[in-house]
């Protein structure tokens, strides 16, 4: 929604600077031959498209914008044939408008749509040359003119790309947890609440696995902080491994881990948590250092009510699972 809505209002900038430029230059000095009615409805036409950009917003689907943008390039033509060169008048330069146009689209539309908007700039440039009638130079100005156009549409759209790409990238990093792989606290937090959302929409049990890995401490006390690392990563991807594509594993603390288990009834959850369970002992790639995790469950609706609640009794059940030496706060058991 916040790229329509940025869409919209730069779009209406762009057609009100035309619309205002258009009109600036009817009322200061001009040349005789401009064909006055002509640009008074470039820039009547230019506004129009400005204010239906600028009052949809959200609303306009894509290929309104298409076409709003393709309507630019048809007026910036007619501002062409319309500057007097036509009946002998000195060139205006309106031409270089067409990059408002390459530059917008490249930024905002999708290469098979870029493609079409650098296409009819293409063809209704060279109708315009063909109706104005410049001459010999008629030929090399479209050249050069299409070339700039093109040039500036494919370095925009490099750019753009590059840019969408390292915005994926930092965000999927702000959302991931650097040791495992998994979601960060942050990210699981978001997806919960829409997890919740959608079971009580739905009807739809979901299940919430709280993990604490067992003699963490003790692994780090007894072979260092490095070992413990590697543990919490053997963790990590032992839930990737095991888990279906649709459910969450999060890392939501030092040794706490999390799993949404969407669809999955306390039963079904409980298959799951025994497998996750076998699946991280599995993992331990030293025999004198087995890892290994316990988990608290907790199903909605059948034993919680709401986010809090589901939380509130997972935890209850870690700390009923966990052996007592370990000392940790948890909760029913699996």
């Amino acid at each position: 929604m916040r790229t329509d809505s940025a869409k919209a209002r730069n779009g209406a900038l762009l057609f009100g600077a035309a619309a205002v430029v258009t009109g600036l230059g009817l009322l200061f000095p001009h040349q005789a031959q401009a064909n006055e009615g002509g640009l008074a409805f470039v820039a009547i036409a230019a506004a129009v498209v400005a204010v239906v950009l600028a009052l949809g917003r959200d609303r306009l689907a894509p290929w309104a914008f298409e076409l709003a943008v393709a309507s630019g390039t048809i007026l910036i033509s007619l501002s062409l044939v319309f500057n007097g060169e036509r009946d002998g008048g000195a060139a205006g330069g309106d031409e270089v408008y067409y990059l408002w146009i390459a530059l917008y689209s490249a930024h905002y539309f999708g290469r098979r749509a870029l493609a079409l908007q650098t296409a009819l700039i293409a063809g209704a440039y060279a109708v315009a040359l063909y109706v104005i009638d410049p001459g010999a130079v008629a030929v090399s100005r479209w050249l050069t003119m299409v070339g700039l156009v093109i040039g500036a549409a494919v370095i925009v759209r490099i750019l753009s790309e590059r840019n969408r790409q390292l915005v994926t990238d930092l965000d999927r990093m702000a959302r991931t947890d650097r040791l495992t792989g998994l979601a960060n606290r942050h990210a699981f937090e978001e997806r919960f609440e829409e997890a919740i959302a959608r079971s009580e929409r739905d009807g739809r049990p979901l299940s919430l696995l709280l993990g604490d890995v067992d003699r963490l401490k003790e692994i780090n006390d007894r072979w260092g902080h490095p070992a413990g690392d590697m543990a919490l990563a053997q963790v990590g991807q032992a839930l990737r491994d095991e888990l279906r594509p649709g459910d969450v594993a999060a890392r939501i603390g030092g040794d706490e881990f999390a799993v949404l288990l969407p669809g999955l009834d306390a039963s079904a959850a409980q298959t799951v948590a025994r497998r996750l369970g076998r699946a991280v002992r599995e993992s331990s790639r030293e025999p004198t250092c087995t890892v290994g995790i316990t988990f608290g469950l907790a199903t909605l609706p059948a034993q919680a009510r709401g986010q809090e609640d589901l939380l509130r009794v997972a935890d209850v059940a870690l700390y009923a699972a966990k052996p007592p030496r370990e000392h940790q706060p948890a909760a029913a058991g699996v």
